[in-house]
C-alpha cells in the first residue's frame, strides 16, 4: 500500500459519518474488551484458585494502581489531540516531531512513576484501610504492578499516537496477542506455581511488556507520518508545552477518577472482605460498559480533532451525535443483561454464595444507571477534540470527585452500608452529565463561527 493510500485509509474527514465512527470505534472497543477480558480472567483464576481473600486483595488496590497510569496517559493525551489536529490540517512534519516527543516522554515518565509508585505504595495501602488479613497480598500486587508501569505507559501512548491518525486496528491486534499470553501466564504462575496474587501481577506486567514491544515495533515500520526513528527521539520544547497545556488538565481529569474511587474503595474496605470481593466481581461483569464508553469517547475525540483541524465543523458535530446514539443503544442492551443475569455470571468468577448475593444486589441497583455515565463520557471526548481540556477537568473535579467525597464524608456515616456507599456513583453521574450537556451546547453552538489556528 502506497503512502498516499495509507493516509487516505486513516482519514476521518471524509466518508459517511456514522460508518466512519463505527469503523474507528469498533477496534477500540474490541481492544478495551480484550484488555478487560484478561483482567476478568485474572479475577476468575484468582477467585477460583486463590480464594475470595486474594480477589479482595487485588480489588482493594485497583484504584490506587490506576492512579499514576491514568494521570500520565491523560497527560500524554495532550500530544495525541494535537497530533490529530495536525494530521487533519495536513501538517505531517509536526505530526512526526510530536510523535517522537510523546514516545520519549512516555518512557521518561514511566521510569519516574515506577520509582515513585514502588516507594509510596506501602504507605498508600495503610491510608486506604485495607483489611489486615489481605494487606500482605495487596502490597505484593501493588509493588509488582508499579514496577511495570513504564511498559504500560509506552503501550498506551504508542497506541494513542496511532489512533490519533485514525489507525485503531493495530493496537487492537496487539492487545489480542498480549491477552492470550496473559491467560497462559496466569495459569502458569497462579494455578501451577501457586504464586497467588503475586503470580497474577507478574503475568499482567509480562503481557503488558509484550504489547508495548509490539506497538513500538509497529511505530518504527508504519508508513504514517508518525513513524518513529530512534535517532530522532528528543524533547521538542514546543510539543512539551503543548503536552502540558492540553494534557495536564486531561491527566488531572483522569486522575480524579482513581482518587475519588480510592476514597470510595477505602469506605468499602471498612465494610469487610465479602463486600470488597463482591465489588470486585461487579467490576469484572460491567467491563463492557466501560469498554463501549471508552471506545466512543476516544472515537469522538479523534473524529472531532481531525475534522476541527480540517475546519469541517458541521461534520464534527454530526460525529458526536452518531457516537452518542450508538453508545447509548449498546449500553442499554448491556445494562439489561447485567440487571437480569448478574448472579449467573458471578458464579463463573467465585463460588462464595454470600459474595454472589451481594453482587446481584449491587447490579440491580446500579445497572439501570450506566446510561447516564455514557452521555457525558462521549461529550468529554468531543470537547477535548477541539482542544478544550481545562473545561472537562474542572467539571469532572466538581461533578465527580467533589460530589463523591462529600457523599462519603457527610452521607455515608448516617447509614454505613455498601449500597449507601455506592450511591455516590449515580449521584456524581447525574450531576456531571447535566453540567457537561450544558457546557457542550455552549461550546459547540459557536463552533466554526471563528476560525481558530492550531
Amino acid at each position: 500500500m502506497s503512502t498516499k493510500e495509507v493516509l487516505k485509509k486513516y482519514n476521518l474527514t471524509e466518508g459517511t459519518v456514522w460508518k466512519i465512527m463505527l469503523q474507528f470505534a469498533l477496534p477500540i472497543f474490541l481492544g478495551t474488551f480484550f484488555q478487560s477480558l484478561y483482567t476478568t480472567t485474572d479475577a476468575i483464576i484468582i477467585g477460583k484458585f486463590a480464594g475470595k481473600e486474594a480477589l479482595a486483595a487485588v480489588e482493594s488496590v485497583t484504584a490506587l494502581t490506576r492512579l499514576p497510569i491514568n494521570f500520565f496517559t491523560g497527560l500524554a493525551s495532550g500530544a495525541t489531540i494535537i497530533i490529530s489536529q495536525y494530521y487533519g490540517a495536513g501538517k505531517n512534519r509536526e505530526v512526526s516531531d510530536a510523535s517522537h516527543n510523546a514516545i520519549l516522554f512516555a518512557f521518561a515518565g514511566g521510569i519516574a512513576f515506577t520509582i515513585i509508585g514502588c516507594i509510596l505504595s506501602p504507605f498508600a495501602i495503610k491510608i486506604i484501610r485495607v483489611p489486615e488479613e489481605i494487606v500482605n497480598d495487596a502490597q505484593w500486587y501493588a509493588f509488582i504492578y508499579f514496577s511495570g508501569i513504564v511498559v504500560s505507559m509506552l503501550y498506551n501512548v504508542g497506541s494513542g499516537i496511532l489512533r490519533a491518525l485514525g489507525d485503531s486496528k493495530t493496537p487492537f491486534y496487539f492487545l489480542i496477542v498480549a491477552n492470550i499470553f496473559n491467560v497462559i501466564l496466569d495459569f502458569i504462575f497462579v494455578v501451577f506455581l501457586k504464586l497467588g496474587v503475586a503470580g497474577a501481577a507478574i503475568a499482567t506486567v509480562l503481557s503488558q511488556s509484550i504489547s508495548a514491544i509490539l506497538i513500538i515495533i509497529s511505530l518504527t515500520k508504519t508508513e504514517l507520518p508518525c513513524r518513529i526513528r530512534f535517532k530522532k527521539l528528543r524533547f521538542y520544547k514546543k510539543h512539551i508545552l503543548e503536552i502540558f497545556k492540553l494534557g495536564l488538565p486531561i491527566g488531572t481529569h483522569s486522575a480524579l477518577y482513581p482518587i475519588s474511587n480510592t476514597i470510595v474503595q477505602s469506605s468499602i474496605n471498612s465494610i469487610g472482605v465479602d463486600s470488597i470481593a463482591a465489588w470486585a466481581v461487579c467490576g469484572k461483569l460491567d467491563f463492557l460498559v466501560w469498554a463501549i464508553s471508552d471506545a466512543f469517547c476516544v472515537a469522538a475525540s479523534t473524529f472531532v480533532a481531525q475534522n476541527y483541524g480540517a475546519q469541517k465543523y458541521d461534520r464534527a458535530k454530526n460525529g458526536v451525535k452518531a457516537g452518542l446514539i450508538m453508545a447509548l443503544s449498546s449500553i442499554a442492551v448491556v445494562s439489561c443483561t447485567l440487571y437480569f443475569f448478574s448472579g449467573v455470571f458471578a458464579k463463573f468468577i467465585i463460588d462464595d454464595e454470600n459474595v454472589i448475593s451481594i453482587t446481584s444486589q449491587i447490579m440491580h441497583f446500579i445497572a439501570p444507571l450506566y446510561l447516564i455515565y455514557v452521555v457525558y463520557d462521549v461529550l468529554i471526548g468531543a470537547i477535548r477534540g477541539i482542544g478544550d481540556t481545562f473545561g472537562p477537568m474542572t467539571i469532572t473535579f466538581l461533578g465527580t470527585c467533589v460530589s463523591r467525597i462529600l457523599w462519603i464524608l457527610f452521607i455515608v456515616p448516617y447509614n454505613h452500608n455498601l449500597i449507601t456507599v455506592l450511591t455516590c456513583y449515580p449521584v456524581s453521574w447525574v450531576i456531571t452529565a447535566l453540567i457537561f450537556v450544558t457546557y457542550y451546547i455552549k461550546r459547540f453552538s459557536n463552533l466554526g463561527k471563528e476560525v481558530k489556528s492550531i
